[in-house]
This record gives C-alpha cells, structure tokens and sequence, in this order.
C-alpha cells in the first residue's frame, strides 16, 4: 500500500498558509490536489508527474491531469491502493481536515514560516485526535523549517 503525506505550510502558531510558492520536485511523484490549491500553482508545476485533483466539475482542457468527483477520502484510499510512490497531498483545509478524520495520512510535511497569524485557520484544529509521531527530518533554508513526520500505527 502506497503512503499518503501531507505538503503545506504553516505558521509558527500552526495556521495554515495560503501561499504556497513552493513544492517538491514534481518529476515522476504523484499528487493529490484540492481545486483550489491546484488553480493557484498549477501554472508552476511541472506537468511530468501523475496528478490528480478533487473537483465536482472536472475540465477536459487538461490532458495530463486526472479529475476525480469523489469524496476526498475515497479518492485517496483509492490511489493509495494502486500502484507508485507515495502520493503528496496538497490541499487546503477542509481536504486536510478530511483526510486527517479518515486516518488516511501517513507523513507530514510542514514547512513552518517564521510568522504568527493569530486567528487563522488551524491544521490541527480542536477536537483532533491524539496522534503519536516520530520525527524523520529536520532542514532549515532562509528561515523556513521543514519538519518531516512520520504516523506511528
């Protein structure tokens, strides 16, 4: 069974940043985008790795993108029984929250930026279940800190 980790951005207070003008190397990976997120970097990636994107209106405009109508949870359950590498998932909120109550999510990502935003829009809002973590990965470049997690089952 193929991983699923979480790629966003957050603040130091732990809300979640809209602008994201940055992402792994697309090359032969696999993605899972919202539509929202995806409208906004979409004309910034690479077209080269396998990429889906959850919307209710799927656009047929887009040869090299798989749409998919399905709830967010069995869209990634899906991918996450096919075959490949892990499947990054970028996406806002209301996806991540999501895919966070499914238990679906095996690693996060977060690149933390050196700011508080207050009363923002939280990844782990309240009422999320205790989750225990070990930490993988650690790197800092101009002020941003990665910090890579891994679920622990």
């Amino acid at each position: 069974m193929r991983k699923a980790r979480l790629f966003t951005a957050v603040s130091l207070d732990g809300c979640l940043l809209d602008e994201m003008d940055w992402l792994p190397d697309t090359r032969g990976q696999s993605f899972l985008f919202d539509t929202h997120v995806w409208e906004k970097l979409q004309p910034d990636l690479e077209q080269s790795g396998n990429i889906t994107v959850l919307s209710p209106r799927p656009r047929r405009d887009v040869s090299e993108v798989q749409f998919d109508t399905r709830d967010a949870a069995d869209c990634l359950r899906s991918l996450k029984d096919g075959e490949g590498k892990t499947i990054w998932i970028c996406a806002g909120p209301k996806t991540i929250h999501k895919l966070m109550k499914a238990d679906l999510i095996d690693e996060y990502e977060l690149v933390v930026v050196p700011e508080i935003r207050g009363s923002q829009v939280r990844l782990f809002k309240a009422g999320t279940p205790p989750m225990p973590l070990k930490l993988k990965r650690v790197s800092e470049s101009d002020g941003l800190v990665c910090l890579s997690y891994e679920r622990l089952r």
